[in-house]
């Protein structure tokens, strides 16, 4: 299991106009080898993100402590907290390569990438464990 845990500060209002783009990274043996991942996420403005959460993952950002609402645009200075939340495997596409993974997000300012996000993760067989 994977949780995920932290605060994102929004430390002035943010509208559309920050964009957010993904890649995604396989290395297959993990042994951190990446090699580029034809999948991405769409490329969205800041409140289009958010929205998108609502839309399609409702049910996993509920319990996210002061997530901004569905349709709210600019998103207020506020701190968002995410408390030990356990990565949802559902939202992974039924055919996901096992190894190791990683995400990129950064969000651009007038193409000036102003902040990167990177996620790591380990992707096992089902019963692996047993």
């Amino acid at each position: 299991m994977t949780a995920l845990n932290g605060t994102i500060s929004i430390r002035q209002p943010i509208s559309n106009d920050l964009v957010f783009h993904t890649d995604m990274f396989h290395s297959r043996l993990g042994n951190q080898q990446f090699n580029h991942y034809p999948a991405k996420l769409p490329t969205s403005g800041f409140c289009n993100f958010f929205d998108n959460l609502h839309n399609m993952y409702e049910e996993h950002i509920r319990d996210i402590v002061n997530v901004p609402e569905l349709n709210e645009c600019p998103v207020t200075v506020r701190d968002v907290f995410i408390l030990d939340k356990p990565f949802p495997s559902s939202v992974l596409p039924p055919v996901c390569p096992t190894g190791l993974w990683k995400i990129v997000i950064s969000g651009r300012l007038q193409e000036e990438e102003k902040l990167s996000y990177q996620m790591v993760m380990k992707v096992y067989e089902k019963d692996y464990f047993g």
